[in-house]
């Protein structure tokens, strides 16, 4: 057989094969990132938490935590842990539950009850390249307040300036003034913008309400429910502050405290006037005498 003959054979086989065979090079643009199954460990001070990522190459369920003492998020159980387990015939879920079965659950609570609001507002966008005019992300400050005194805020990621922001509050076993904040919104705009999720530890609050609803978070997008505040950036929050008086007053002084001079002045002018027409008059009698 002419060498011509094996080469178009072995070039045929090289291409029915390659559609059978796995590849760990195969990537996506882009994907959601959902965050569920939030636990607080006290050994740590630490809420827990489980990471469904289908960015980049895609992977298993994470497990991460946040501190809330010191912040940002810490993983512990990997993408690559969960690999390796697969590959062996494991459950990730076991391995992960095995890790926080004895933590507690956090409990959502109603976030308008307790009077928390958030006001959302934008600082600027991100290009994929200077010299295209094409948005990869757009950079926002979330400020939350409580009875609209500010007692947290963080930066966040989105699209544009019309998407929706969903918040969710969950109240920590032992914590009186202390929640995380879910955040679920859309975190850039590849292919049209992915729902990305957060958590975020908010301090300083009061007369918290612990009630917990019953919704279940699963991995899938919060769904905006009786508790949630669904924000947009045009909507504004008026913070208390203490009033300043206005540089235009006299001295600085309230109405009431000018009103109290005047009056003070005017005594004071009749007073003297009455008393220089008698001065006056006594005058005029003693030079008449």
């Amino acid at each position: 057989m002419n060498y011509k003959y094996y080469v178009l054979i072995a070039m045929f086989l090289a291409l029915v094969f390659s559609g059978f065979l796995p590849s760990n090079t195969k990537a996506t643009v882009g994907g959601p990132t959902f965050i569920y199954d939030f636990k607080y460990n006290s050994q740590d001070e630490s809420v827990y938490y489980i990471n469904v990522s289908a960015s980049g190459r895609g992977c298993p369920p994470e497990l991460k935590k946040l501190s809330l003492t010191s912040g940002g998020p810490q993983v512990v159980y990997s993408c690559t842990d969960g690999e390796k387990l697969i590959s062996k015939g494991g459950s990730v879920y076991s391995a992960i539950n095995n890790i926080t079965s004895s933590f507690k659950n956090l409990v959502l609570i109603d976030l308008k009850k307790n009077n928390i609001s958030v006001d959302v507002n934008f600082v600027d966008y991100k290009k994929f390249d200077p010299d295209i005019n094409e948005i990869e992300s757009a950079n926002f400050i979330a400020s939350v307040y409580q009875n609209n005194k500010k007692v947290a805020e963080f930066p966040v990621t989105g699209c544009n300036l019309e998407q929706p922001f969903v918040f969710a509050g969950y109240a920590i076993p032992g914590f009186d003034k202390k929640i995380v904040l879910l955040l679920s919104t859309k975190g850039d705009c590849w292919e049209g913008g992915y729902i990305h999720e957060s958590l975020h530890v908010v301090g300083g609050l009061e007369n918290l309400n612990k009630t917990g609803l019953n919704y279940y978070k699963d991995a899938s997008a919060l769904t905006p429910n009786e508790g949630t505040l669904v924000v947009f950036e045009a909507d504004k929050i008026k913070a208390n502050t203490p009033e300043v008086p206005s540089k235009n007053d006299d001295n600085n002084l309230s109405n009431s405290q000018m009103m109290y001079l005047y009056l003070i002045g005017f005594f004071v002018a009749v007073t003297s006037l009455i008393i220089g027409i008698v001065i006056g008059k006594l005058f005029v009698k003693n030079n008449n005498i």
